[in-house]
């Protein structure tokens, strides 16, 4: 399974993340753009990068099929050929991680991290200076009681007891 631990309260904002991502994404001839982006928050950082979740809300929004989960590699893939430019998986992650980028055709579609799957490792954590990226600290439940719990607070609302529930 694909994992990926983000602590915010670690990145400095330096964008190094950013950079090795367009990197690597040019060189494995796709669009020289970085598939996380790094932004001033409320309190600190904010790193916007896919987590490839277990139960992906992005998969099940997508209306043409294009993203989909695979759980057999713990992954959540996006065919953009099929992607129809709906704003459906932008709307739905958690973690602002899916991007809408033009294209030449005049539309749009969906961009997001996919691993760095052709480079067989996470490029992003290996150049992070502070560890506030870290390949391979999660998995299984602890992978999924984390994203719950990040949601949760993404939307406002308390994972347990008091306040609305996020589902």
């Amino acid at each position: 399974m694909l994992s990926i631990a983000v602590d915010e309260t670690r990145c400095n904002g330096c964008r190094r993340c950013e950079a090795v991502c367009q990197v690597v994404s040019l060189a494995n001839g796709g669009l020289a753009l970085p598939r996380i982006r790094i932004h001033r928050g409320e309190g600190g950082w904010r790193v916007r990068i896919c987590r490839h979740c277990e139960q992906a809300p992005c998969a099940d929004a997508c209306v043409s099929g294009a993203m989909r989960a695979d759980p057999a590699r713990g992954v959540v893939e996006l065919d953009a050929s099929r992607c129809v430019g709906c704003y459906s998986c932008v709307m739905e992650c958690p973690f602002g991680a899916v991007f809408m980028v033009e294209i030449e055709a005049g539309g749009c579609r969906a961009v997001k991290c996919d691993g760095c799957r052709e480079r067989g490792d996470l490029w992003c954590a290996r150049y992070c200076p502070t560890g506030a990226l870290r390949a391979g600290e999660t998995s299984g439940a602890v992978a999924t009681q984390i994203r719950r719990e990040r949601a949760w607070r993404l939307h406002g609302a308390q994972p347990y007891g008091g306040g609305a529930r996020w589902r």
